[in-house]
């Protein structure tokens, strides 16, 4: 009788931290410039603040609710929004470029830590290349389909500037635009 009560329970607590086990979102820059960020769940309202020099790391700890990570290189300006949701056993997540690409000139990527897991095809890296207007691989338009799909278990990595430095935009480099004039006179 006494195998019977504690062998469920055993069980019970081998299980428990596997159901347990989800993914943490994270965002690096490589930028060489200071990043902005709010980390927004539905409804709430976050003011942006310095991206630490560290990084950024959240857990899943909201299942059923979208998450958006607002990213921009001011505080008041244009921002992708790395976003995610915990749902079934999964995380769902993407990259939207809907209000604004503020990060076109160094890029970005979104790495699964379980890319290609079994049953996942789509748990796969969203990068958008440095110089490219519109990323293809991320959502430009409210209807555009760009969503992947992980294990609950994946974490997940946006790294802003995969290439390790914004590029200065051509339409300013340092210097007046005089410069050039006087020489050619």
């Amino acid at each position: 009788m006494l195998y019977s009560t504690i062998a469920p329970a055993a069980m019970l607590l081998a299980l428990a931290p596997s159901a347990l086990a989800v993914g943490s979102a994270h965002v690096v820059n490589n930028c060489g410039i200071p990043v902005y960020f709010a980390s927004v769940a539905q409804s709430v309202h976050a003011s942006m603040a310095e991206l630490p020099s560290s990084g950024y790391s959240e857990s899943y700890t909201l299942p059923n609710v979208g998450v958006s990570i607002k990213l921009s290189p001011n505080a008041t300006g244009a921002v992708t929004q790395f976003e995610f949701t915990w749902a079934d056993g999964n995380i769902n997540y993407d990259i939207s470029n809907i209000n604004g690409n503020p990060f076109m000139s160094g890029g970005m990527e979104l790495t699964p830590s379980m890319q290609g897991a079994s049953g996942f095809p789509s748990c796969q890296t969203v990068s958008c290349p440095a110089g490219v207007e519109t990323c293809t691989e991320a959502y430009n338009l409210p209807d555009d389909v760009r969503t992947m799909v992980c294990p609950e278990d994946s974490d997940l990595t946006m790294t802003l500037c995969p290439g390790g430095s914004m590029k200065r935009d051509p339409q300013f480099h340092g210097h007046s635009h005089r410069q050039h004039a006087r020489q050619f006179k």
